[in-house]
């Protein structure tokens, strides 16, 4: 028996002994790799290796070193860089150019094995000559249509005496990159001048790609010896020759021609079985409108100096007996649940109609105060000729009920085209429901402008032409009236040549974007409330 519990006291002494009990491990490492060793050493002189090595205290790898390294000067090729265990190994395959300061920017590539802690912005910089560039150059990049800092935009410096085509050839000899802010910076730069140039680098090649990315440039070169911050725009230019991206039916007797960029010189269009055509606010799209045609489209787009031939392929006859496309008028109209009381309903329209054609005969409005309905007269406004909107003009009153419909048929057209019956029930709003803005703008400089009121969606409201001549004073006063309460913004644009848009720059004619002003400060608009305010533009 006492063998037993000396068994049992020995089990039971052995299974306490045997409990696991969990690891609490140290600390977790949150410190970035650290360096402790470089071969040459950083910021040396008359460098004349191919080699850096670079030891840290513990494993590190190498993360995104394409868009994270940058060299500058840039090289013809790029190193090789290695992580090797605790090393980092940067190889040469050419010869640097003599008496030239290098810096080496790693950005955030580099970070430990184990919890991927960033070492930021490490620089390895050395010269191949007796002394380090010590000069800088700074600046700033903004987009030029709203003023914005651009961001992750590419900065180059080129030679003073380069040629305009450098960018479109050759790399930049030494790079940066805009932060968020659209801030960028240049250090260890010798005593010279250089080109700005800014690029929105789609592709990431390091050169120019003409209109397909933007760019910011200065017209003369800056010094870097020079303390005064670089400001440039960014702006995507106009393309230089002109074609049709595009042409193709859009729906039975709609067509679309799509150009590359805005086309001002357009005479006129003809086509077999065009009944019209429309040139969109841009002037780069041609809406082609047609009847009773199949198979194809030949359209002759007639300009100043030439004709562009297009061939828009249509659905055939066979086809259009097999599946008949719906052959209606659709209408859009600016009546929801509620009708601004200053507004008149008004219809836009998927094809053209003739003015002849549209039939008051067929509709009706009716209008319901307090407890009265009664008809209410009305008169349908229209273009002479053919037509893609109309509206209905009537003595509307604020805080109304009515009803307007229109028959079927109240549209109509030779090829059978009609409309579908449509009732449209709406309210309209009291002046109460709206603020005024009186808005007193001093000019920077005797000019043509375009003054843009914005809602907070970045939206044109409405835009004022101003032009000011050499008598007149630099003071504009705008009245807005019933606008819908929120905040507001103000925006200015130089109108040089008045032609009633923001016209870009050209960079082989040295040509900046027309100048921009944004006012940062929201105007806020209360509903039944005028308010005044006063900016002056510079």
């Amino acid at each position: 028996m006492q063998k037993l519990l000396v068994y049992i006291c020995v089990v039971l002494f052995c299974a306490q002994c045997a409990q696991i009990t969990p690891l609490t491990g140290g600390k977790k490492d949150d410190a970035a790799p650290k360096a402790l060793s470089y071969k040459p050493e950083n910021v040396s002189l008359n460098f004349n290796t191919n080699v850096i090595e670079v030891q840290f205290d513990e494993y590190i790898i190498l993360k995104d070193v394409a868009n994270q390294f940058i060299i500058t000067p840039q090289t013809k090729e790029m190193p090789e860089i290695e992580a090797l265990g605790k090393k980092l190994k940067i190889t040469f395959k050419e010869t640097l150019l003599p008496n030239t300061t290098y810096k080496l920017a790693f950005g955030n590539a580099i970070t430990d094995l184990n919890e991927s802690n960033t070492l930021q912005n490490f620089e390895y910089i050395f010269s191949t000559g007796s002394i380090i560039d010590s000069l800088k150059l700074s600046g700033q990049i903004f987009t030029a249509t709203d003023q914005k800092p651009a961001g992750q935009v590419l900065v180059g410096l080129y030679k003073a005496d380069a040629g305009d085509s450098i960018v479109y050839k050759e790399k930049p000899l030494y790079i940066s990159k805009t932060d968020d802010g659209g801030k960028f910076s240049f250090s260890y730069l010798p005593d010279s001048k250089f080109k700005v140039i800014g690029i929105r680098d789609q592709n990431k090649n390091l050169l120019y790609d003409g209109s397909d990315e933007q760019i910011g440039f200065l017209n003369q070169p800056v010094g870097t010896n020079d303390s005064s911050a670089v400001l440039l725009l960014l702006f995507k230019e106009i393309p230089a020759k002109s074609f049709i991206k595009k042409s193709f039916q859009a729906e039975f007797g709609k067509a679309y021609v799509i150009y590359n960029k805005p086309q001002s010189d357009i005479k006129d269009v003809t086509a077999e079985g065009l009944v019209d055509y429309a040139q969109n606010t841009f002037k780069d799209t041609l809406t082609l409108f047609y009847a009773n045609k199949f198979d194809t489209l030949l359209t002759f787009v007639n300009h100043t100096n030439k004709i562009d031939t297009v061939l828009i392929k249509l659905p055939s006859a066979e086809s259009y007996k097999k599946r008949p496309p719906v052959n209606k008028y659709i209408l859009q109209s600016n009546i929801g649940t509620m009708l601004p009381f200053y507004m008149l309903p008004q219809f836009m329209l998927n094809f053209p109609v003739a003015s002849l054609n549209i039939s008051g005969d067929r509709m009706s409005l009716v209008e319901k105060l307090d407890t009265v309905t009664k008809q209410l007269p009305f008169t349908v406004l229209k273009d002479t000729g053919m037509i893609t909107s109309f509206q209905i003009k009537a003595d509307l009153k604020p805080e109304a009920s009515y009803t307007l419909t229109l028959l079927k048929d109240a549209l109509t057209n030779t090829t059978q085209r009609t409309n579908d019956s449509a009732t449209y029930k709406f309210k309209t709003t009291s002046p109460e429901d709206y603020a005024q803005l009186n808005l007193k703008v001093l000019l920077p400089a005797k000019e043509n402008y375009l003054v843009q009121l914005l809602n907070d969606k970045e939206q044109i409201i409405n835009q004022t032409v101003v032009e000011l001549s050499l008598t007149s004073t630099s003071e504009k006063i705008i009245a807005y009236k019933n606008l819908i309460p929120g905040n507001y913004f103000v925006k200015v644009v130089e109108d040089a040549n008045k032609n009633g848009l923001f016209d870009t720059g050209d960079y082989f004619l040295h040509k900046l974007p027309e100048a921009i002003f944004v006012n940062p400060m929201p105007i806020k608009l209360l509903a039944g409330w005028e308010i005044e305010n006063e900016w002056i533009v510079k």
